[in-house]
């Protein structure tokens, strides 16, 4: 470790006698004016960072005696002032991001030296409407201003300077990179050949204006928010070969309201298809066996879903402000619904629980108004905080395994007459049944230790309570 760190330092030394301008940072960084830069194990040096405000640029082409060989992830991102950008012949490779809003940029040169490009350096350059790259580059090609990395046949970048209206992919392309057509809202349409198998993380994110789009049967994967923000998309229909959907692949897609989902697919992600406010009904494929955390949530036109008979998990929030959701099937195995599961589904009537499912967490069926007929696990332990609060049933067999009753869990169920607390309950939360005002009668155990501060305020029917004085936390 010593002999390692001693040639750290003399590394660190000579770099500093090459150039008397620059300094070492904590994290091993070197700085030279504007720029930061890292030495790499080859004598070549990566540009780390920019952090100048000249409008006409050119990159250094060597830190001392290294030459700039690579421009890490970000490097120039959210640099406002550059429009020209000249970039050195000793380039070969160019981060992730590198260049990303960089929202006055409106010319730069790849040189014939890159040979590597990561996902989509120019992502948000709004201005940027003139990349100079030879027509006989080894790497990269430049096919009507779209960026493409001849390597690994992958579209890098699609301008959002273009001309409004469709756009066609090259054949022979594999891959639709990730943020490939970040923020661009001129596109309308979209074809791609059937050699496309990857379509990258948010490739598609927030190109407003794209009403339809060919997914070909050679797709077999779709990155993490691949489509969120396309709120011109109208309908969709998945190739069999997709397994998998992203996390936020479809979030706010607000005109979705027809979806094919493949029948191999096996995983849908968190947010998956959050806010999509079209969309009123869909069969979830046999694979599937989560719902996972929003995956559906603020669908506030959703009427009718089916969930496959696989499925063992419903995440937090999967359904929340479903205000159309009418029924929903829960399958025999799911033994997890998460917080907020339904919240806000106020037009949801009738609901069976299946005996197996141990945990309902708070607020799951909050505000659920028109629930008047719900069936309970016989594995449940515990009444969550909120879990019931403003549901319309009049009223609910407890399992007899509940032992407890968490704060607010009944507030305001205003239809509710009675209720009998299980043999095993020893808490009841304060304001648990907080302005229950149909409440006349309640069973209580005597099981009970603690009875929380206004567990039963505002229940005007009821008349008779016992006395909590010794079990509540009031004065």
């Amino acid at each position: 470790m010593r002999r390692f760190s001693a040639v750290l330092s003399t590394l660190v030394l000579l770099v500093l006698c090459l150039c008397s301008c620059a300094f070492a940072e904590e994290d091993g960084s070197l700085v030279s004016g504007d720029y930061t830069y890292r030495l790499q194990a080859d004598g070549s040096a990566i540009l780390t960072e920019y952090r100048g405000s000249s409008e006409y640029l050119v990159v250094p082409d060597h830190f001392g005696e290294a030459p700039v060989k690579a421009i890490g992830a970000n490097a120039f991102s959210h640099n406002n002032s550059i429009l020209i950008l000249e970039l050195p012949e000793t380039l070969e490779s160019i981060g992730d991001y590198a260049f990303l809003y960089c929202s006055s940029l409106s010319y730069l040169n790849l040189p014939d030296s890159v040979r590597e490009i990561g996902r989509n350096p120019f992502a948000g350059c709004e201005s940027l409407s003139d990349i100079e790259l030879s027509s006989d580059h080894a790497y990269l090609a430049l096919r009507d201003g779209v960026l493409y990395s001849l390597a690994d046949s992958r579209l890098v970048y699609y301008p959002m300077t273009g001309e409004k209206g469709p756009y066609t992919v090259a054949e022979g392309t594999k891959a639709i990179g990730a943020s490939a057509f970040y923020l661009c809202e001129r596109l309308t349409e979209l074809s791609l050949p059937d050699t496309v198998t990857t379509i990258g993380r948010t490739a598609f994110f927030s190109c407003v204006g794209l009403k339809s789009i060919n997914l070909p049967d050679s797709l077999s994967y779709l990155g993490e928010g691949a489509f969120n923000g396309c709120r011109s998309l109208t309908s969709l229909e998945f190739p069999d070969t997709i397994t998998e959907i992203g996390d936020s692949a479809f979030q706010d897609c607000t005109s979705l309201s027809t979806l094919i989902l493949p029948e191999g697919a096996t995983s849908i992600g968190n947010r998956a298809f959050c806010n999509c406010s079209s969309l009123t009904s869909l069969t979830l494929p046999e694979g599937i066996t989560a719902i996972g955390q929003s995956t559906f949530a603020d669908c506030k036109s959703l009427r009718e879903i089916v969930l496959p008979e696989d499925v063992t998990y419903i995440g937090g929030s999967a359904f929340l402000n479903c205000y159309a959701l009418e029924s929903i099937n829960i399958p025999e195995d799911v033994t997890y619904i998460g917080s907020a599961a339904f919240y806000f589904c106020n037009s949801l009537q009738s609901l069976e629980l299946p005996d197996f499912c141990f945990y309902i967490g708070p607020k799951a069926f909050f505000a659920c108004s028109a629930l008047t007929d719900l069936t309970l696990p016989m594995m449940l332990n515990n009444v969550n905080a909120e879990m019931f609060a403003g549901c319309g049933f009049t009223e609910l067999e407890l399992p007899a395994g509940i032992t407890s009753i968490g704060e607010r869990a009944f507030l305001g169920c205003a239809n509710l007459t009675s209720i009998e607390i299980p043999g095993k309950v020893t808490t009841i939360g304060r304001e648990a049944f907080l302005s229950c005002i149909s409440l006349e009668s309640v069973e209580f155990p005597d099981s009970l230790t603690y009875v929380g501060e206004d567990a039963f305020k505002q229940c005007p029917k009821l008349t008779d309570l016992p006395d909590f004085s010794g079990l509540s936390d009031q004065e």
